[in-house]
């Protein structure tokens, strides 16, 4: 237990230390931080008064959503933090049991100051509870139920660094996205979200309700037990996690690859972007938006272009951050090479079209079939606009906000929430253009799609060649930041 806290006390300072390092976070971004809390805050606190009104009344919809929203947001800060699992690694060299190594990455889970957050957010689902049939025990089942999520999502992210996992979390994703999005289509969003949240939180709503409460801890202790031990597990593989040489096979890269500087670095950058895991989200939405034009009775050509827009969302990090995925050798051997910084640009612009071609393809061809040739090239154009625009602000962005990103985890851009925000905005905007003029049939539409389409597609033009030209100025910059 001593050298779990000796080893600990100097990694909450090497982690403040790096908190406070200069240029970390700017003064505006803290503002847009601040705002999106409060407004989250507000919202939630409106939300455990309602349950607080509910539950005594046997009312208990808002409650289990609100447990549903916290086993939900357990989960992603501790799929991002790829950097805690790095530190535990450096570890290995000292005398250290597989579980103080544990008990030290539970602990650094906890330095960011969004977990205090997140915990106490977690411990306000208590305020409902005390004014319930059975409150003790419901407060009993409530932090069970959190050390439950907590450890879920620990081995979550610990399985991801796991080849076979990765593609069974995302076999699961899909089959679980499309199944939600049938069963609310055929049978009403409210029932089948009722149904999904009494799920996780079952146990502590029949804990907090005075049915059967002490079988219902007695589930959660099971269930927060197996989750110890699966972390445990799971944290014992990711460290056996080696990287092993690959052979090179011909594939689906290759058969799209254009000859040239440019096709090189795309196929080296597309191979990156698909092992980052936002990419997969772009997935999804396209998806839906499949399931969505094979279903639907009437199809909405609306809907369909927001689906278009989604999926240009979850890719976004690909275009805003596209040296991200690269690190110091990397860009060295970039710098040596006889190529100039518009090329560069062009081989990772490339590789982000190649991404979201391939997901948008199904969905194109469905839109053609379903809503008619107009509404799937006006697609099709929305697509190339939206690419051309979020590519513009993207090349921007990589070059003047470079940070590191890490191989399979979600993207964490807190520190340009603001540049993220505008990016989404100004690369949606050909896309809301797009939208309006379809659903108002304004006389005259398809001339104003093409000019969008040509002033999108001139814009991203000066960008390439503007931003390639300072790259060179910025490439000990980029350099840096991805180290």
């Amino acid at each position: 237990m001593d050298r779990i806290i000796t080893i600990g006390r100097w990694q909450w300072k090497a982690f403040w230390r790096r908190f406070n390092r200069a240029g970390n976070l700017n003064a505006g971004n803290q503002g847009i931080l601040l705002i999106f809390s409060v407004l989250i805050l507000i919202r939630y606190l409106a939300a455990l008064q309602k349950a607080a009104i509910d539950l005594p009344q046997g009312k208990t919809s808002i409650f289990q959503s609100l447990l549903l929203g916290i086993f939900i947001v357990w989960m992603f800060p501790l799929v991002n933090n790829a950097h805690t699992n790095i530190s535990t690694r450096k570890l290995l060299h000292l005398p250290l049991r597989n579980v103080e190594l544990f008990c030290i990455r539970l602990i650094t889970l906890l330095f960011p100051p969004y977990a205090w957050l997140i915990v106490v957010g977690s411990l306000g689902i208590c305020y409902p509870i005390i004014r319930a049939r059975n409150p003790i025990a419901g407060v009993i089942a409530a932090c069970l139920f959190i050390g439950f999520s907590a450890l879920t999502g620990v081995t979550i992210a610990q399985l991801a660094s796991l080849s076979v996992f990765r593609k069974l979390f995302f076999a699961a994703l899909m089959l679980g996205g499309l199944l939600i999005f049938y069963f609310g289509y055929n049978y009403g969003a409210e029932r089948v979200l009722s149904l999904v949240s009494s799920l996780p939180a079952s146990p502590v709503t029949s804990a907090a309700m005075g049915t059967q409460s002490w079988l219902a801890i007695c589930e959660l202790v099971v269930l927060t037990t197996a989750a110890f031990f699966a972390a445990l597990w799971s944290f014992q593989k990711s460290l056996e996690v080696t990287s092993k040489p690959r052979s090179r096979k011909p594939g689906l890269v290759d058969a799209l690859r254009i000859p040239g500087a440019i096709g090189g670095l795309a196929a080296k950058d597309f191979r990156y972007f698909r092992r980052l895991l936002d990419p997969y989200l772009g997935v999804l939405a396209a998806a839906l938006g499949c399931l969505y034009l094979v279903t639907a009775e009437i199809s909405s050509a609306g809907l369909f272009q927001v689906f278009v827009l989604s999926v240009f969302v979850g890719n976004s990090p690909l275009a805003f951050n596209s040296f991200g995925l690269d690190n110091r050798a990397a860009m060295d051997r970039l710098k040596l090479m006889p190529l100039t910084g518009t090329t560069i640009l062009l081989g990772k612009n490339f590789a982000f079209v190649m991404v979201v071609a391939l997901q948008l393809a199904p969905l194109m061809l469905l839109g053609f079939w379903r809503l008619g040739f107009f509404i799937g090239l006006s697609g099709i154009a929305e697509g190339v606009a939206v690419a051309a625009m979020y590519l513009t602000w993207g090349n921007f962005m990589s070059v003047n906000y470079p940070f590191k990103m890490q191989f399979f985890q979600f993207t964490s851009s807190k520190d340009v929430v603001a540049e993220v925000l505008a990016g989404i905005i100004f690369g949606s905007l050909p896309g809301i253009i797009t939208i309006y003029l379809i659903n108002t049939n304004e006389f005259g539409a398809a001339w104003k799609i093409a000019l969008t389409l040509f002033l999108s597609g001139v814009l991203y033009f000066l960008s390439v060649v503007r931003v390639g030209r300072g790259f060179a100025k910025k490439h000990d910059r980029i350099a840096a930041a991805v180290s």
